[in-house]
């Protein structure tokens, strides 16, 4: 179709009211403050965690919001998304999840509009997420106990007179229909018309060319809008036309008939103006969409919002997440586990993970074996605490709590570079002086074999100089080491601890448990016991281990007091949790005895309209008919009678909630109409005449008060 006929009117340039560009709209990793570099981020897997949520989304715009987030963002702004995240939990655990069915990319659509005309499947596609706005406006009317997602969802503008303008011009497949114009169901009853008489005269000058033996084949052959016929090319004389086309042997010509060609270039000409009707219908949609783009874009990211948050709790019942508290300088974990692992291994198969930082203390070192779990330990907790900071949930247990964070920085992974001539120890200092310059307090900062890949003494002596430094500039600190020197550091520094992964020598296997203020010893000369080693050398070893400073006997003595002192603090702690857990319960079962509550008071209220707007309409109905045929005393009886029946229905306590809703109602009051299935306007209040006008879109109306209502539609209705 051309698109040269009429342009649509410029591209608005200011952006929705309410909704400002934020933080999470910012894709580029550039963006990124140097407290958040995007490799730190990166090397903790946030980046496939989000791409795993934003799968979990419906709307193209909420898979955006997702896949953009970041821990730097506006505290007011993260706030809201964590109390939104929380009530789509609660209401996935009700099992009163709404839909998203049906949403557009808005956005695009807005752009493409101020380029080109809309096509019609796009038009549909905005009027599909139309109706949805409406259907997630009424579910959030129906449920007030999650007053976030409410808030976003009633804001969004329902753009109800381009909705209804969208679903008037268009069909189910996009298609243009009759009444979208007034000339265009004509110009297509003249095509049909001309078409089908078109049809009949070729069939018959076929029958008749062919019965005398022009024709090579009997039917008409279509090229283009053209019906054709294959005439022999020594007949060609018996069917007078235009040839259009011939056979590569030249035998066969194909030819329009004359009164055919006039036929077709009525098709023609119809067709043609079909199309420009058909422009026009597309142009005035298409400035309608960009009249209303404002109102569309901020109802697309209010969508949005409330999508992420329906995402994101379908993540945690599956992950088994909560929304933690947030802090400032804290950090708690309780059974915390590495999304990705639970994702490839299944919770039965991944170690749970419990520290504190920000309490005791601020820098915790943990030492244990190779294929430990030590990095996994550091981008747990890096990974959690940045899902925190971006409002998301985390997989943790209840009771966790996570630090609003200045910064996050990561030494994770093996930073030796061939191309730029660094060992593993130069690459590793190299990204330690890139943190040391922009830590302050309040950053986590997560170090991987610290000092390790250079002289053991030296090694350990940058590392505790590094560690001394964090906790000087108040930063948050977890560090991997295999030196022993870095072992005994906590034993002398005050708020700094020790953590060891466990290890049992029997088996020679890790069990990937974090023990903390349990330093981990060598348990080298253990494992060698398990090789074929020349007699006399395990004993050789065990006097020169015995010569030394008992070091490794005392963080041997330590390891195991404070091994039993862990113990039993898990014990406590899951003595808690499971306290946590029934708590939760009790409380989810509170709320969803208030819902159901809420939901019978308004079943009831609902019924006893109808049974009064039946009686009322009854009564004055068939009042006068009743009356005509009485002597006058017997209709004053009857008319008695019925005030009574009135007064006694008016009397009732709902009856007087009616009176005073009748009596608190103003213009521009909203109301539901039953009959209608539609929230109305109050426009006019016609106390006299116990009517009120109401107006929704293009639709004006005056109805009786029984045909009004204060009670919203029930879960589910098409509003």
């Amino acid at each position: 179709m051309s698109r040269s006929s009429s342009a649509p009117p410029p591209e608005p340039t200011a952006e929705p009211p309410g909704d400002p560009p934020s933080k999470a709209d910012a894709s580029a990793d550039s963006d990124l403050p140097p407290s958040f570099p995007a490799d730190a981020l990166e090397a903790l897997d946030l980046l496939e965690v989000l791409g795993w949520m934003a799968h979990k989304a419906s709307t193209p715009r909420g898979r955006r919001r997702l896949l953009e987030a970041t821990p730097h963002m506006d505290p007011e702004a993260r706030e809201q998304r964590r109390r939104r995240g929380q009530e789509a939990l609660n209401a996935l655990r009700a099992e009163e999840m709404p839909g998203f069915a049906g949403s557009a990319d808005v956005e695009d659509l807005a752009a493409w509009a101020a380029k080109r005309l809309l096509e019609g499947e796009e038009l549909l596609a905005l009027a599909d997420h139309l109706d949805l706005v409406r259907l997630l406006a009424g579910w959030a009317a129906a449920h007030p106990q999650w007053p976030e997602l409410a808030r976003a969802l009633l804001a969004a503008p329902d753009c109800r007179a381009l909705r209804e303008q969208l679903r008037a011009s268009l069909g189910r497949r996009g298609e243009i229909l009759d009444q979208a114009h007034a000339q265009l169901g004509g110009v297509r009853k003249t095509v049909r018309r001309v078409s089908e008489r078109r049809a009949r005269r070729i069939e018959e000058l076929a029958v008749q060319l062919h019965r005398r033996g022009a024709l090579r084949q009997r039917l008409p052959v279509q090229r283009g809008d053209r019906l054709l016929l294959a005439v022999k090319a020594t007949e060609a004389g018996r069917a007078r036309g235009v040839v259009h086309d011939r056979s590569h042997s030249g035998d066969t010509l194909f030819i329009e008939p004359g009164e055919i060609l006039e036929l077709s270039n009525q098709i023609s000409e119809a067709r043609a103006l079909e199309r420009r009707l058909e422009e026009e219908v597309l142009t005035a949609l298409t400035r309608a969409v960009l009249d209303q783009r404002h109102d569309l874009i901020l109802g697309e990211r209010l969508l949005a919002h409330a999508d992420l948050a329906f995402a994101c709790a379908r993540w945690a019942a599956e992950t088994d997440a909560v929304y933690p508290e947030l802090l400032h300088g804290r950090l708690k974990l309780r059974a915390a586990r590495h999304p990705l692992l639970l994702r490839q291994l299944g919770a039965a198969a991944t170690e749970s993970l419990s520290l504190a930082l920000g309490e005791d203390y601020d820098l915790l070192v943990v030492t244990g074996p190779n294929t430990g779990g030590k990095t996994v330990v550091l981008k747990t907790v890096g990974l959690l605490a940045a899902l925190a900071c971006c409002g998301l949930p985390v997989s943790a247990g209840e009771g966790s709590q996570l630090p609003l964070l200045s910064g996050l920085m990561a030494d994770i992974g093996d930073q030796q570079s061939l191309e730029s001539s660094l060992s593993t120890f130069s690459g590793h200092l190299q990204r330690i002086v890139q943190i040391l310059a922009a830590v302050q307090p309040g950053t986590l900062v997560l170090l991987d074999e610290l000092g390790t890949g250079t002289d053991p003494e030296e090694g350990a002596a940058i590392g505790q100089a590094v560690l001394e430094h964090l906790l000087a500039r108040g930063a948050l600190t977890i560090a991997n080491t295999h030196l022993g020197q870095l072992k005994l550091f906590s034993l002398d520094v005050g708020r700094a601890e020790n953590a060891s992964m466990e290890f049992d020598p029997a088996t020679l296997a890790p069990s990937f448990r974090l023990m903390v203020g349990v330093p981990g010893a060598s348990h080298a000369i253990e494992v060698a016991e398990h090789f074929p080693l020349p007699d006399g050398l395990l004993d050789r070893a065990r006097a020169l281990a015995r010569r030394g400073d008992g070091a490794e006997d005392l963080l041997v003595h330590v390891g195991r007091v404070r091994r039993d002192a862990e113990v039993l603090r898990e014990r406590a702690e899951a003595h808690e949790q499971q306290a946590r857990q029934s708590r939760r319960r009790v409380e989810e079962d509170e709320e969803l005895s208030r819902h159901r509550a809420t939901l019978r008071e308004n079943e009831a209220e609902e019924a006893f309209l109808q049974l009064r707007r039946g009686l009322l309409g009854r009564i004055h109905e068939h009042a006068a008919s009743l009356a005509a045929g009485l002597a006058r005393a017997e209709q004053d009886r009857l008319r008695a009678f019925l005030a009574d029946l009135q007064q006694q229905i008016e009397a009732s306590e709902l009856g007087r909630r009616w009176e005073d809703f009748l009596k608190g109602l103003k213009k521009g009051d909203v109301v539901y109409v039953p009959r209608l299935r539609d929230r109305l306007r109050v426009e006019k209040i016609l106390r006299q005449r116990q009517t009120l006008k109401l107006r929704g879109g293009n639709l004006s109306i005056e109805l009786p008060w029984r045909e009004i209502t204060w009670v919203e539609p029930p879960p589910g209705d098409d509003p």
